[in-house]
Order: C-alpha cells, then structure tokens, then sequence
C-alpha cells in the first residue's frame, strides 16, 4: 500500500512566526492537493492557528519559544503515523510558488533527504557556536549587509536614470570580459603538456611586448606619458587579437571611463554613470569604508569587515559528539526542508537528543544545523543525495550576487543558470514590502486568496 504524503509545519510562542506560518499555509493549500499538518504547544502561543489539523504537545516550560520549536521539529516522528505515512517538513517562511510543489515526494530516498545550503561549514559556523574575538565582527558584517540592502535600491534607481547608457556599459564590460587574450589563463594539472607549454609562451610574449614598448617610448617618456600605455595597447590586439586596457577599449565605443574616480562620460564629456553610488551611500551613513586598492570594507580602524570563517564547528562536534568530519569544506543540509518516513526515526531521535543537549552549553547557538551536521556524519549519509534546490530555494535578502529576474525566477551567482522554484525559503526580511521578491509574493498571495 502506498504511504500517504503529508506536509508538516512547526510553530509557536510569539505573533510573528504565527503570522508567518498563517501565510505560508494559505499558498500551500492553493497549490497542494495533500494533507498538512502542524504541531504546536498552544500554550504557547500569541495568536490562533488558521488550520483545521493542529495537533498540541506540550513542551518543556524551561525552553523559550525558539528551543520548543526545535524540540518539535526534531520529535516529529513521536506525534505522527510513521508506519503509514511520507512526510514533508517545512519551516513557516518556506512557502509555494508554484503548482507542481507535490513532486518533492518522488525525490524520497530513505532513510531522510534534505536540500544543501547555500553555504559551506567554515561559513555557517561563527551561526552555530560561539568564536571568541569575532561576535563583535559578526555584527559588523550584518550592519554592512543590512546597509547594502537598504542602499540597493538608490543604486537601481541610479542604473535606471542612466537609461540606454547603463545597457550600453554593461554590454561593453561583458564584450571586455569575454575578449579574454590567452595569456590570462591558469596553469593546472588537468591541462596538457602542449597547454601548459603555449599558456607558458603567450606569458612570455606579454613580458617582451610590455617592456619592450615601455623600453621604445622612455625617451619620449618627458614630452607623452601616455605613450607606452598606447603603443602597448596597439601591441596587445596585434599579437593576441584581444584588447588590454579597458579604457583604450570603453573609448573606442563612445565612452570615457575615469579609473580614478570609477565615473562614466560620453564622448562630448557629459557624465552618464557612476559606478560607485552604493558605495558612497554606505559610506555616507555609517563608519565603513571601501578599500579601491585592496577592495574590502574596512570600519573605522582599518580592520576589514568580512564574515569570519572557522574550524571550530566542526571541532565542536567532535569534542561533544566524537564525530569526526575529515571534509572541512563540506557543504551541510538545510533543516528548512525535508522528507521522512518510519526508516528516518533512528536519525531524527539522535537529532532530537543531540539538539537538546546544546541548549545549556554556553559554547553553543540554538539552531538545530549544527546538530543536523553531527547526525549525519554519525549516520554516513554525508554523500547521501539530496533534493534538488527547486524544492527548497534560499532566497537570503543578503545574497546580492543571487539575481531576481522576476516571476520567481533567480540567476544563480557567477551566471550558473537559471532555476524556476517550486518552494521559496525567504531567508531575513519576510515581509519585506520594500523587497521586489516580497512585493510578487504578495501579489501571488492576494490573486489568491481573492
């Protein structure tokens, strides 16, 4: 007999995630044709819950609101049908997009599945345990992304007075990018013996050709300083038919491009562009500045703003657990998502334990990824597969290299494709009216629900 399929939601304690969760349900029923249920401590809770199946478990009265959630979401297996049902948990900011979000029960491969995250071990740690000397640092680096976020939008309206000119820009950049001469690659193992001797040779002829025509134009070095750059540049497209100097190359399309300064002008030395609003903007309102050498964030000390990176997660979960994770760099799970059945109970009952045990270890954040890791290195199952990420999308409000193209669409960073997803997880900012993500999920919402 076929297992029934069932979405799972957990929430309570304060008006906020009660709300969310109310919201995330009203698009499920729309595009769903199974069964959900939630689990709650109604005692708990702010606000009712706009659900007919609502099952109540009291939870420990020493956990606050975010500890009984977790203690919730990790027991699922003790409050329902194991034998006979597929489930499909979700977080109450993971919401459907589109009709066929029932397809994520076909991916089911036992004895869990869940989706990776968006980012890797070293990374999420300084979220998960505390690192001495960097909280301070953290803060930063979340008041700069929170500055980013709040000034994206002068810099889009920016893009947009500049009109034709900004199109034209970004099509001169990509044109430069892509006229990519062969000395500019990289040696590596997996070239050949004949690749490695040509990249070799082309690195060769860029040194002669540079200094042999900085060599040539020293004399005349006192009457035109710009002509090394120039007869170089002529050197440059002779030998290896790519241009060298962007702004040789912005020229010879109608446009000045200042280095210096980072502005655009027209060849009748009108200003069209500037490359460097968001920057300014920041750096306007807060004590951040932009490094144009070395190209970081700096505060007021000159120490550089950048989300810390450690080892130390991982030797966490050692210590505590005696898990051992040789892969440093391994990409983790997302807890906001995930299928389980009457195999996953072994893996979700030491979930459950090992996530309680951190809720009074000072060392230690409540989130439950960091116990996520630990169980399924125990288990094995860090090769195991994964959903695909349609089923459970991280659209971090933070993530400015993540494009929204519009109509729950997205470019993945560094041009990796495109993905269509079926399930949105809205990471920071839910709500956000001023987010134009925000403002299609609210329009989803109100066609709707009518």
């Amino acid at each position: 007999m076929e297992q029934s399929r069932t979405y799972v939601f957990v929430a309570c304690g304060d008006d906020e995630h009660l709300h969310t969760l109310n919201f995330s349900l009203s698009l499920l029923r729309h595009f769903s044709s199974k069964d959900i249920i939630v689990i709650t401590d109604r005692s708990r809770n702010a606000i009712p819950i706009t659900h007919e199946v609502v099952i109540d478990v009291a939870t420990p009265r020493q956990y606050n609101h975010h500890q009984a959630a977790i203690y919730l979401k990790t027991s699922l297996h003790r409050y329902l049908d194991m034998e006979n049902g597929l489930y499909c948990y979700l977080d109450t900011d993971v919401i459907a997009v589109r009709p066929d979000v029932d397809a994520i029960f076909e991916h089911y491969q036992g004895p869990i599945l869940f989706c990776t995250d968006h980012c890797i071990m070293p990374q999420f740690s300084p979220s998960c345990v505390y690192h001495p000397g960097t909280e301070a640092l953290i803060q930063k680096q979340r008041e700069l992304d929170q500055l980013r976020a709040r000034f994206l939008e002068v810099e889009l309206a920016h893009q947009q007075a500049a009109g034709p000119h900004y199109e034209r820009i970004k099509q001169i950049k990509e044109a430069f990018n892509q006229a990519r001469p062969s000395h500019s690659g990289y040696f590596s193992n997996c070239y050949s013996f004949s690749s490695n001797v040509k990249l070799l040779a082309s690195k060769l002829l860029f040194k002669v050709l540079f200094w042999g025509a900085f060599l040539a134009a020293l004399p005349l070095r006192p009457f035109n300083k710009s002509l090394h750059a120039k007869w170089f540049e002529h050197l440059h497209q002779l030998f290896f038919r790519a241009p060298f100097n962007f702004q040789y190359f912005a020229r010879r399309r109608q446009y000045h491009y200042d280095k210096k300064s980072q502005l655009w002008y027209d060849t009748a030395g009108h200003f069209v562009f500037d490359e460097n609003v968001l920057v300014k903007a920041i750096e306007a309102h807060s004590e951040f500045r932009w490094d144009r050498t070395q190209h970081f964030w700096k505060d007021r000390s000159g120490r550089r703003i950048s989300w810390p990176q450690s080892d130390l997660l991982r030797q966490f979960i050692e210590k505590k657990f005696g898990v051992a994770i040789p892969q440093k760099d391994w990409r983790h799970w997302n807890g906001g998502v995930f299928l389980f059945n009457q195999e996953s109970i072994p893996f979700l009952e030491q979930w459950h334990q090992w996530s309680l045990d951190i809720f009074d270890d000072p060392l230690w954040k409540t989130r439950d990824q960091g116990t996520l890791i630990a169980t399924t290195w125990k288990f094995g199952l860090q090769h195991h597969p994964t959903l695909p990420i349609e089923f459970n999308f991280i659209a971090d409000y933070y993530l400015l290299r993540l494009r929204y193209l519009g109509n729950f669409t997205f470019q993945l960073p560094d041009s990796k494709g495109i993905v269509h997803p079926q399930f949105l997880h809205i990471y920071h900012h839910f709500g956000d009216q001023s987010w134009d993500l925000w403002q299609d999920v609210e329009q989803l919402a109100e066609k709707l629900n009518g």
